[in-house]
This record gives structure tokens, sequence and C-alpha cells, in this order.
């Protein structure tokens, strides 16, 4: 043996002599424990291997060793070895490897030359199980560092994978990954300058091309946004606003992580409608003059609209299965067959009259070419926004639907705001 062998004992008992350089892959192989003793001459006691090499750097295959086989009739008439075998000579090499996962062209010749065939041809699909039993063993423990991304990377060319395929097995495995780091990430103690810091570098240590990681990015910041809305601002009449204080923080909070509002189209409209709604929820109203004799009555909204109600019909259905008629004499005719005739009653929404609706601080009153109708806003149960009108419930008389399609939004909130001070 060389100068730099050492023997190795476990429970009081030699079972072999080794170089220092076999320990961590016999290690590895689960061959030798990190808790076995050693000793070589000049020593005046047995000491752990721990204090030989340093075991914390012993990398372990997170799958176990492929069981060899001895060739069957089909690998005898090729005159090449079982496919077991192959992947055990690769799992030896992987396992005592120097550097983590790094194989050489040469260790690859020679299991083929041993084995009489191609390993990265024959063992495709195992090296694909193998690649992502090592991605999800790396992200097991939540962090994927720097020197795991170069050794993934090495695997990657050691099993003989191409990157767009590597790419879509730890595709999956990687997202999942990404999404709970960065929820927390976020939701973890620290400035948003230093959690900026941080997503970065998350972002920078995922192994997966733009094509996905942009798409993704987009998705996620998209859902911190629409969050950080509704941490900032309220709930009132049923929508979502935010008060110029919590439009100051907002704004300061994607200052400080270097988020541009205007990437995000859906998140900049859903802050917009928030500000806007404050105003009209909580902000004051100014009087418009409505050509109205009013009295003390305030009008805020006035729009040409389609008064539509609920009508009942009765709807005529025929069923019948085969008929038909046979002339008797002229004009007289003999009719076979089944016939039945139905009659079903339906709900319509139809158009009554065409006019100008009017909200005021008690009533909603509607001005129409054939119908005028107002009601108290007390009288009002429900308002529900569509994007063709406002449909508003009512305790008597049936429910009103008012057809327009610009400023619905607005109106249905300003409605709501009008209803809830009515009844307060």
């Amino acid at each position: 043996m060389a100068d730099d062998s050492v023997h190795i004992s476990r429970e009081g008992k030699e079972i072999g002599q080794f170089t220092v350089q076999e320990i961590p892959g016999l290690i590895t192989q689960g061959k030798l424990m990190e808790t076995d003793f050693f000793w070589r001459p000049g020593m005046t006691a047995w000491k752990p291997v721990y204090e030989l090499v340093d075991t914390r750097k012993v990398w372990k295959l997170p799958f176990p060793r492929p069981e060899e086989k001895s060739a069957n009739l089909w690998d005898q008439l090729l005159s090449r070895e079982n496919k077991q075998t192959m992947l055990a000579m690769l799992w030896d090499k992987l396992s005592a490897s120097r550097q983590e996962c790094q194989l050489t062209v040469a260790d690859i010749e020679q299991i083929n030359q041993a084995t009489q065939s191609n390993l990265f041809r024959r063992c495709s699909k195992e090296l694909e199980e193998w690649y992502l039993l090592m991605v999800q063993a790396y992200l097991e423990d939540h962090l994927f560092t720097p020197q795991e991304k170069v050794n993934l990377n090495n695997l990657m060319y050691s099993l003989g994978l191409i990157q767009e395929r590597a790419y879509e097995i730890q595709k999956e495995v990687f997202l999942e990954y990404y999404k709970k780091a960065f929820q927390a990430i976020l939701n973890g103690p620290g400035e948003f300058t230093e959690k900026r810091e941080s997503l970065r570098t998350l972002a920078q240590s995922i192994p997966l091309p733009s094509t996905v990681m942009d798409p993704l990015n987009t998705i996620i910041w998209g859902e911190v946004l629409t969050q950080e809305i509704k941490f900032l601002g309220e709930t009132l009449d049923g929508e979502l606003i935010i008060s110029p204080e919590g439009v100051k923080q907002y704004n300061q909070v994607a200052v400080d992580l270097d988020v541009h509002l205007a990437n995000y189209p859906a998140v900049q409209a859903a802050f917009n409608r928030a500000q806007k709604y404050y105003k009209l929820l909580k902000g004051e109203l100014t009087p418009i003059d409505c050509n109205l004799e009013l009295g003390s009555e305030k009008c805020y909204w006035m729009q040409p609209v389609s008064l539509l109600m609920v009508k009942r019909t009765v709807v005529r259905r025929n069923y019948g299965g085969f008929s038909s008629s046979i002339k008797i004499f002229g004009s007289l005719r003999y009719r076979v067959g089944s016939y039945d005739v139905q009659r079903e009653t339906q709900d319509q929404l139809t158009k009554i009259d065409g006019g100008t609706a009017i909200f005021t601080d008690e009533r909603v009153i509607f001005n129409g070419e054939y119908k005028n109708i107002n009601f108290k806003l007390n009288k009002i149960l429900d308002i529900k926004e569509y994007n063709n009108g406002v449909e508003i419930g009512k305790d008597s008389g049936g429910d009103v639907f008012f057809n327009f399609t610009e400023g619905v939004g607005d109106a249905t909130v300003l409605l709501k705001r009008l209803v809830r001070e009515a009844k307060n």
C-alpha cells in the first residue's frame, strides 16, 4: 500500500487498509462509516475517521446502488453486460468522484468498453430518474447553494443529458421551490431593500431559462403586489379601497422592491380602481345639476339608460312523435300519430323604456319617454354590477335593471354609498 494508507477498525476489529483518497468514496458507498477508527504507523492511539477526512464534505447519492445481474440470454447474444451492471459501475464512479457529480469522458468510455454497450443510449430512462432524484435531494433542505448549482450542471453532463431535457426534468421541482422560497423571503424579517437583494439572488440561482422564469415572475410579483394593496387598503361596501396614505406606502414598497407597476397592467388597474373608489366611498361628494325640482335633495349621478324589468311570459311548446294524415274524401283527412302541447312560464328581462336614471341622496329616479319611476334608497336590498349595467333589488315592486356601458363600476359604487348613508 502507498504511504498515505491507513488501517480502519470498527467495534475493536480491523476491517481493512485503505488510502486516504479512497475513504470519502467508501463512506458514500456505505462500506465505511465516519464513526470508524483509523491508525497509521507512528500514531499512539486509534482516532475517529472524521478527524482524518472532512466527512461534512462527503456526499452521498440519493439513490441506492443498483444490484448487479448476470447477462440474460439476449445480452449474451449481443456480447454485452446486463444493464444493471452498467448502472452499478456508473454509481461506483459517481460515488468515488473527487469532484461531486463530475465524471470525465474517459470514465464513461471505460463503462462502455467494459460492458460492450452504450450507457447513455441504453440507460437513458434510469439516468433521467437519477437526475430528478438528485435535484430533489439538493432542494430537500430548502436551500439551493451556488455549489449545488455547479454540481447539478456537472451531473447533467455526467449522465449524458442535453440542457433542454435537463430543464424539462427539473422544471416543476424548481418552480415549486422558487415559489416557496420567494414567499419565505417576503414574509421573513428585514427591510424591503434587503429582501429585494435576496430575491434577486434567489432568481439567479434557479437553473431554468428566462422563457420559463419570466412568465412565472410576472405572476408571482403580480400576486405580491395585489396582496400588498389588500394589506394597505380596506374593504367597504364590498369594494377594495386604499387611502392616500396607503397609496404613499404602496409606492414606497414598489420603489424598495425595484418593481415597476407599469409592467403589471392588471395590478395597476386594481390599484387605480382602489384609489378611485376610496374617493367615491369616503371622499366628499359634489352635487351635480340634473334639471329637476328636487327641493332639498341633492343629485349626484345622471346617465341615459334603458330601463329593463323582469316580465313573466308563457311559452308554448309542441311535442310530438311520428304522425301523418290520410286523405279520405275531398278536403276531409284522417290524422294518425301522437301530438302534445305544453305551456311553460319563464322570467325574461324585457326592455320597458329608454330615458334618464338619476341618483340623489334620497331616491333613485327614472324619467322615461313612456314611464317614470322612483323609489327611496332605504327600499333597496341589493345592488349588482354587470358589464352592461346595474341591477337594483327592491323590497317591493320588482327589481329594475339600468342598461348602459360607460362608468358602470363608478355608478354601482356611488349607489352603494348613497344607500349605506341613507340607511344610517
